[in-house]
């Protein structure tokens, strides 16, 4: 037995389908469907029990009703619904006689509101001014026609197949649509929609990675130089175009918003060739190192890159790191993809230079790895930190070692950076004498933030009853004391100190090197030993010696043993 035709409905409307109920949602919408089943009304919503029934003309309909119930939702009437029904439904069909599938059609009209409203103004304007005498499609009598055909014959005669409404559809706007429909007069309609699809498979298909994507894109346009390669300029053009928007660079990750950018600053990837371009250089991405997962990541960074050609643009890029472990070139191309915008001679001028203070083969691959932007330098930035270290009294080996140490010192600004962490460092009492041994010994110093590394932990070893100068003494001593965390090194192996050992905070101005020790697998297990044997002994005897040295002193063996919990 056939339901009767349904009322407008103004509660919500549940759909009882085997197993999964379907809602509609708060809409109020005049409901036309006609299903075999029974209705049963409740206090709160109205529920269609359905028996047996055609599921593609079910959702068919519910399609259509959610196109109905939007239109009124925002503020059409129901001859304006009609209007755009028949509008969409014209335009559907241009797309369908372009190879575009009956489903991707009704996507693409259904989220492209703007160009549907522009053809219905513009057959309303030809109504009102009489104008279609002059137009004669297949020796018909436009002017007679329906809204739908004639909306049909002008899309046809706007001549843009289709784009236009795929361009809004993907998030474009109108003005832009047709700024990049001029770039694709000669592609096919379905093979841009599987283009699309495919780069955002690449580009978006996880988003495990979205913090690190945004933080290197934020962290690029801050620390990056300036520098004459053109490819690099206008990928620092995109992320400020992006900054500069609600939501900034973490959109980079957000397919729904961010790929419109992608293609209104690249329009002409929309061009290339899927199997003959782009699935080459996803595999050749993959062949050096850069697994498919990441490919995103590089072409997200440095989009440029997608109109590379492989022979001629990347691989002689690649070859100017031949003597550096391939692991740590693929490493490098991840998080600065940017070196492969760099001209080959530049690369290879940079490399030059750090072979001159002896950073070579794989000392220059862990360089590259873990601050691939020293690449992009200006010579005579790099040249000016390599001065400042010679004036602190290191000699060219002793700076090369810096640089394999600690890349990131060569990549600071001389005034903004290091000056300031000098002047810092004189200031808790680092004299000029020993300026030079503190940063042999922990060069890291030279780049920590001073406002929430260095500062932080000072003020907590000084409220623990230590005075300035002994903190000092601490550093000059060992000079890593100032990169250990409060929480998780500094604050749990001084309260074993003075709670469990029952030893004097001093006792650290003598041997901080005690900070740098595992308190599960050595303070706690000699300590331990110690105090079963009741040994007292100063923190550098009961630490300092390896294992065989402090069994063969305190237990009278010939090695460690493990003492019992």
């Amino acid at each position: 037995m056939l339901a009767p035709s349904l009322p407008s409905l103004s509660k919500n409307l549940k759909i009882s389908v085997p197993h999964e109920p379907v809602f509609l949602g708060n809409w109020n919408f005049p409901c036309n469907l006609q299903f075999p089943g029974s209705i049963y009304p409740s206090p709160s919503k109205t529920y269609l029990k359905f028996e047996r029934f055609n599921y593609s003309l079910l959702f068919n309909r519910l399609s259509d009703t959610r196109q109905r119930a939007s239109i009124v939702e925002h503020g059409g009437n129901s001859d304006d619904e009609e209007l755009v029904l028949e509008a969409r439904e014209a335009v559907a069909e241009v797309l369908q006689e372009g190879g575009v599938s009956k489903q991707e059609s009704l996507d693409i009209v259904s989220n492209s509101p703007k160009y549907v409203k522009m053809l219905i103004d513009g057959v309303h304007d030809l109504d009102e001014h009489s104008l279609w005498k002059s137009w004669s499609a297949e020796g018909e009598d436009v002017e007679s026609l329906s809204l739908k055909k004639k909306v049909f014959y002008m899309a046809k005669e706007k001549g843009d197949n289709g784009m236009l409404p795929f361009l809004e559809s993907i998030g474009l706007n109108p003005m832009v649509s047709t700024h990049v429909a001029r770039y694709l007069s000669s592609e096919k309609l379905p093979n841009l929609i599987n283009k699309v699809k495919y780069m955002k498979e690449i580009l978006f298909s996880s988003n495990d990675d979205e913090v690190v994507v945004g933080k290197n894109a934020r962290r690029m346009m801050i620390n990056l130089s300036i520098s004459i390669d053109e490819d690099v300029q206008q990928t620092l053009s995109f992320f400020e175009k992006m900054e500069a928007k609600r939501g900034g660079l973490n959109m980079l990750d957000s397919k729904d918003v961010s790929f419109q950018y992608f293609v209104e600053s690249f329009p002409r990837f929309l061009m290339l060739p899927v199997e003959y371009h782009l699935k080459l250089l996803v595999e050749f991405f993959q062949d050096i190192g850069v697994p498919k997962e990441l490919t995103r990541v590089v072409i997200l960074l440095f989009p440029p890159i997608i109109f590379y050609d492989i022979e001629k643009d990347i691989k002689p890029r690649i070859k100017a790191f031949e003597k550096v472990p391939r692991t740590n070139v693929s490493h490098a191309i991840k998080s600065w993809p940017h070196i492969l915008g760099c001209s080959i001679s530049k690369i290879r001028s940079m490399v030059e230079q750090f072979g001159e203070i002896g950073v070579k083969n794989k000392r220059l691959g862990k360089v590259i790895a873990s601050s691939p932007q020293l690449l992009l330098r200006k010579h005579h930035e790099f040249l000016q930190v390599v001065s400042f270290m010679e004036e602190l009294g290191f000699d060219g080996e002793s700076i090369g070692r810096i640089l394999s140490r600690c890349p990131e010192i060569f990549a600071a600004s001389v005034d903004k950076t290091l000056k300031r962490k000098l002047k810092f460092l004189a200031d808790i009492g680092i004299s000029k004498d020993h300026l030079t041994r503190v940063i042999r010994k922990y060069p890291e110093l030279l780049v920590s933030d001073i406002d929430k590394t260095l500062l932080p932990r000072m003020k907590y070893l000084m409220k623990t009853g230590l005075s300035k100068r002994e903190v000092a003494s601490m550093v000059r001593r060992f000079s890593p004391l100032l990169g250990y965390s409060v929480e998780e090194v500094l604050r749990p192996k001084l309260e074993f100190l003075v709670n469990t050992m029952e030893k004097p905070v001093k006792d650290v101005v003598e041997y901080p090197r005690y900070f740098s020790y595992s308190l599960d697998k050595k303070i706690k297990p000699r300590f331990w030993v110690l105090k079963g044997r009741n040994v007292e002994c100063s923190l550098k005897d009961m630490l300092g010696k390896n294992d065989e040295d402090f069994a063969a002193d305190y237990m009278g063996i010939g090695k460690m043993l493990v003492p019992p919990l």
